[in-house]
């Protein structure tokens, strides 16, 4: 935490959610198990910020928990953010791995690279995902969502890639979000997913 910073001028706050599947770039990372997920995140006014967030994954996989913390700020209409992210799996032996993440934003639209570093396993480093979304309000309350991406990771053996997009829906509500995502790869092994959730921020 930065010496200086007043919590008087920040803001915490706590999420969780329940979902039919853990999508995660177009496929599933629950073994298409449903999953409980929750966070909690801190922000400053100045921009900076740190947070966790779990979620469960499938019966054999544990959980996982991720850390992270990072600085996000406008320049001439554009929004940046630049953190990092640190994946742990403490029932998965060396799975364990960290990201560096930017983002930039205008308006609606968002881009995010994602690369892999200080991994368990050192072949999986400089893994790399790339992703363009946005979203817009369509009915009061309702909200449409998209986004494109494609990753590359790596493995000793073979790199593998794919491209993914998805479409998305949320409905806000005072009592929460309900949601309902389709997702799908140029994979045609891996069928389409559509993953409903319901999640509430406090």
């Amino acid at each position: 935490m930065h010496a200086g910073l007043s919590t008087a001028q920040a803001e915490l706050e706590f999420n969780v959610g329940a979902f039919s599947d853990y999508l995660l770039w177009g496929t599933s990372a629950s073994s298409n198990n449903a999953v409980v997920q929750g966070g909690i995140d801190w922000g400053h006014e100045s921009g900076f910020y740190l947070g966790t967030w779990a979620s469960t994954l499938a019966d054999e996989a544990g959980q996982e928990l991720d850390l992270y913390t990072g600085y996000a700020f406008a320049a001439g209409g554009i929004d940046i953010d630049l953190g990092y992210i640190y994946y742990y799996y403490p029932a998965l032996d060396d799975f364990n791995y960290g990201d560096i993440v930017a983002t930039v934003g205008y308006g609606p639209v968002y881009g995010t690279v994602q690369y892999a570093l200080n991994a368990d396993d050192s072949d999986y480093e400089g893994s790399t995902v790339f992703k363009f979304g946005g979203g817009v309000e369509v009915m009061p309350s309702i909200a449409l969502d998209g986004e494109l991406g494609y990753t590359e990771q790596k493995s000793a053996d073979e790199d593998v890639t794919w491209t993914f997009w998805s479409l998305g829906l949320t409905k806000s509500t005072d009592l929460g979000d309900i949601s309902l995502t389709y997702a799908q790869t140029d994979d045609s092994d891996l069928d389409p997913l559509f993953v409903a959730g319901y999640s509430i921020s406090f």
